[in-house]
């Protein structure tokens, strides 16, 4: 890199031709390829496998000429790459005003030989992990280590050597739990990486080369927005914190703080809402769609993030590539309603579908917009109000299931498109409609650990993953289990209005436990007699409100009355007849058979 710095300084100082010997091919230069590439584009010229043998004087006092011998390649060597060997008979003359040598470096070592070890190289050798070098309490690191690199690896060494330091002042092993790669958190890897499209990184905008060679200027002009945007749209997403704080800044809440530390913490309660929310269905399982193969398919909530002010656009609302849509499909009951992936209808996609379509119209007045459905399930207040105003904007509905999506054109009117194909069940053909954004309003679904929530807090789960409340009419919040409540779309997919009705309702029952101070047990319950207990254990995992206990020092099982609902399967399953339900124990029932028979 310095000899291309040292070459595009001399062609803007007024050089005429300025050519770069290099004993090597193109593929060994260890150059920067942009350095390479831009110095190219200013007109200087490289001769490859050459190699300067003698500078040639003109009339005994300044540079007449470079004597140079043309090089082949050999077998590599220490470095990796192949070894130049010269052509014998290939010497020439390259006729030239001055003579800039870009040789490199060599480090400093002279104040340390005969004290550390060094390599052939010249450089100081360490232990690759700890930097320690021959002399124990002495470490090295960076150029004199490595040879010629950049400051970033210079950095790192020094913290490799920090560390090392901090270990061997307190006598501990200093390459325990470390490797080569340090001892640094693992970057997060992004999810279905290999389904992501690899693209190139977005050439950033330059000077003309005619012109920059005249001056000093800066050769990088930048990104425009919209090149910017392009750009940031290649990110994995895969960095974690690296501890910069540049957030403690920014929050004027003060609410972010580092020094936290995890603690698990009890806290005695009397009743538990469960709120947990819901998660949309992962848009990779539906590969009709081509979500993560065509960038300008997107899913719902990332383009509500688009079309948001604080967005990545301000609001504006762009393809991946920075154009402006001209068409856009807006597919409802993506994964809803469908037996393939789940059957329910997830209630909210029909109307913020609509004012997506709203809102699109609203900032892009000529964008032809389609909505492609099953039904419209316009039911709350002034909702069917919206869809009449919609038709009236000139929005399109096409009643009928998106099939597929692609990008392969059947015609010129669709080159560059996405294709949408769908049956159009009112007029009763197949429909190829070409658009140039897509989204997807995808099926809402439970959490991933309902399962285990549900476990934990003894409620039952439906077959579609969301908890099940105690009666779909009289007790709408409650669950099986007394004094656990549950509000929102953890008890299936529902509008906000309707979550917060029903966050209500789960509040006012909660207070109502506490109010009380006590609560009835149920009457019916079952017991152990610790007597006859043989502590099997058969019980515990039959009770489904986790009741039942073991307890390990007297070797026998015990219920929880509070828990306990009287279902009667700790009864039936116990093979010593130790556990028995109150008022229905076996003197009662054969009592009453006798009483029956006796009439």
């Amino acid at each position: 890199n310095v000899a291309m710095d040292s070459a595009r300084t001399a062609i803007r100082l007024g050089a005429k031709e300025v050519i770069i010997l290099y004993r090597r091919s193109r593929a060994e230069m260890p150059a920067s390829a942009e350095e390479i590439e831009e110095a190219e584009a200013e007109g200087i010229k490289f001769m490859y496998l050459s190699a300067p043998t003698k500078i040639l004087p003109k009339d005994g006092k300044t540079v007449g000429a470079i004597e140079c011998i043309k090089m082949e390649l050999g077998p590599p060597d220490d470095t990796g790459r192949r070894r130049p060997i010269p052509i014998q008979g290939s010497e020439f003359k390259l006729e030239c005003d001055n003579v800039i040598a870009a040789i490199g470096q060599v480090p400093a070592t002279d104040f340390i030989r005969g004290k550390l070890e060094l390599t052939s190289w010249g450089t100081i050798k360490v232990n690759p992990i700890t930097l320690e070098t021959s002399s124990p309490g002495i470490f090295a690191g960076g150029d004199i280590v490595s040879g010629p690199a950049s400051v970033v690896e210079a950095i790192a060494a020094g913290h490799r050597a920090a560390e090392s330091i901090h270990r061997f002042l307190r006598g501990l092993d200093m390459e325990e739990g470390r490797t080569l790669t340090g001892t640094e958190k693992k970057i997060a890897q992004p999810e279905n990486l290999d389904k992501v499209e690899k693209k190139k990184r977005t050439k950033i905008i330059q000077r003309d080369p005619k012109e920059r060679i005249k001056n000093f200027e800066e050769v990088n002009l930048g990104y425009t927005q919209e090149l910017a945007l392009q750009e940031a749209l290649r990110c994995l997403q895969c960095g974690i914190c690296s501890e910069c704080l540049e957030c403690v800044k920014a929050c004027q809440r003060k609410a972010i703080n580092h020094d936290m530390k995890d603690e698990i913490v009890e806290i005695q309660v009397g009743s538990i809402i469960l709120a947990t929310g819901f998660k949309l269905m992962n848009p990779l399982e539906l590969r009709e769609y081509g979500y993560g193969k065509y960038p300008n398919v997107f899913t719902s909530l990332e383009f509500e993030i688009l079309n948001n002010a604080s967005g990545p656009t301000g609001g504006k609302i762009l393809t991946r590539d920075g154009r402006v849509p001209k068409s856009i499909g807006i597919i409802h009951c993506v994964g809803s309603r469908d037996k393939k992936y789940h059957e329910y209808c997830s209630r909210v996609c029909c109307m913020y579908a609509l004012k997506f379509a709203h809102l699109i119209k609203e900032k892009i007045h000529d964008c032809e917009v389609y909505n492609f459905y099953i039904d419209m399930r316009c039911f709350g207040k002034g909702y069917e109000e919206f869809y009449n105003r919609l038709l009236k904007e000139g929005v399109n509905f096409v009643r009928g299931k998106v099939a597929e999506i692609t990008d392969a054109a059947l015609d010129p009117s669709e080159e560059g498109k996405l294709i949408l194909r769908a049956e159009d069940t009112m007029i009763g053909v197949v429909r190829r409609i070409p658009v140039d954004m897509v989204i997807l309003c995808l099926a809402i679904e439970s959490q991933p650990d309902a399962k285990e929530l549900s476990r934990l807090f003894t409620c039952s789960l439906g077959r579609d993953g969301f908890f099940i409340e105690k009666h779909p009419k009289l007790a709408p919040v409650s669950t099986a289990a007394d004094g656990i409540f549950i509000a929102g779309a953890c008890q299936g997919p529902k509008d906000i209005p309707d979550t917060v009705a029903q966050a209500g309702a789960a509040a006012s029952q909660a207070l109502s436990l506490i109010q009380k101070g006590e609560v009835e047990t149920e009457a019916v319950t079952a017991t152990v007699v610790q007597e006859l207990c043989s502590g099997c254990q058969i019980c515990i995992p039959l009770c489904p409100y986790n009741a039942i206990t073991y307890i390990k020092e007297e070797n026998r099982a015990e219920i929880n009355e509070a828990l306990c609902k009287g279902c009667g399967t700790c009864v039936a399953a116990c093979p010593s007849g130790a556990s028995y339900q109150k008022h229905f124990t076996d003197q009662q029932i054969f009592a009453e058979i006798e009483g029956i028979l006796s009439i």
